[in-house]
């Protein structure tokens, strides 16, 4: 469980005011950041929000209750409103965006402006939308079982932060408080450029001939096995291997340079017969901490 979380005060407290000005009773979107599992911290970089649908709906509106079932009700608290989100719309959102985020930056949770009340009403339904954007943006490289929901309240006006279990048993238990502050989280960013050009020799096979059915297989297959080789690599930044992830703490623009071991036997029988060159360019940023 993430035990404290600290989002970027320039682009947190613009939000803030935006959403204010705009008097919208609701608002959805994607938290980007990154998580440290040696520091059980989280850093938050930004918020996106997640735009109309293909048919121009937002992605979350607030909903109000029967008149005929609010009056027969007793128990009828007085703001008894509650928050509906497209669901599937914001997963979607999360799979495209987590697609051009730069190394190391994540899709981490979502976020909600909407009433106190109206949050609290809606639990079920903010879990399962923290849940569907999880599995549409998963973090392969942490094995995190929890996401984050970042509240902005507008009555009172607060910001609460909560970690969500992504167990498929939902209740009310699944939502746990957090810690939250802003910070200045950019301003620790390393930035590492590496260029790395490589040439794939993909198998033309007869029918039959290979459990492969068609070019995507073949292609996705290949490319694991050199993303594989790509792991296993040592590092060089500035010239100096890197050992034990130590960290970088000069500023600017640091070159990386790949040391790759020698390809094994599996690897090299996957690479015959049809040459596809396949130029490949990293940049990417990572938070030092």
């Amino acid at each position: 469980m993430v035990k404290g979380v600290i989002g970027e005060e320039t682009r947190f407290q613009p939000i803030e005011d935006r959403l204010t000005k705009s008097a919208s009773p609701a608002e959805v979107g994607l938290l980007i950041g990154k998580f440290s599992s040696t520091l059980d911290r989280l850093f938050l970089f930004d918020l996106i929000p997640t735009p109309p649908n293909d048919s121009g709906d937002p992605a979350s509106s607030i909903t109000q209750p029967d008149k005929k079932t609010a009056s027969k009700s007793k128990s009828q608290t007085p703001d008894s409103s509650s928050l509906f989100i497209d669901k599937d719309w914001v997963s979607e959102h999360a799979r495209q965006v987590s697609r051009m985020l730069v190394g190391g930056i994540k899709v981490v949770g979502v976020y909600v402006w909407v009433s106190d009340n109206a949050f609290k009403n809606s639990t079920i339904m903010l879990c399962q939308t923290v849940k569907g954007v999880a599995e549409a943006a998963p973090l392969s490289e942490a094995n995190w079982g929890e996401r984050l929901l970042l509240h902005i309240c507008y009555g009172p006006r607060r910001w609460n932060c909560r970690n969500c279990s992504l167990s498929s048993n939902i209740t009310s238990s699944s939502l746990r408080p957090c810690e939250f502050k802003l910070g200045k989280v950019l301003s620790s960013f390393q930035t590492f450029r590496c260029m790395h050009n490589f040439n794939l020799r993909l198998p033309i096979l007869h029918d039959g001939a290979s459990k492969f059915q068609t070019l995507s297989d073949v292609l996705h297959h290949a490319i694991s096995l050199h993303a594989k080789e790509l792991s296993d690599a040592k590092a060089l930044i500035d010239g100096k291997l890197v050992l034990d992830n130590e960290p970088c703490s000069s500023d600017g623009v640091h070159e990386v340079e790949l040391l790759i071991p020698f390809l094994n036997n599996s690897s090299i029988e996957a690479k015959k017969m049809f040459l596809v060159f396949f130029p490949f360019v990293a940049q990417f940023v990572l938070l030092h901490t």
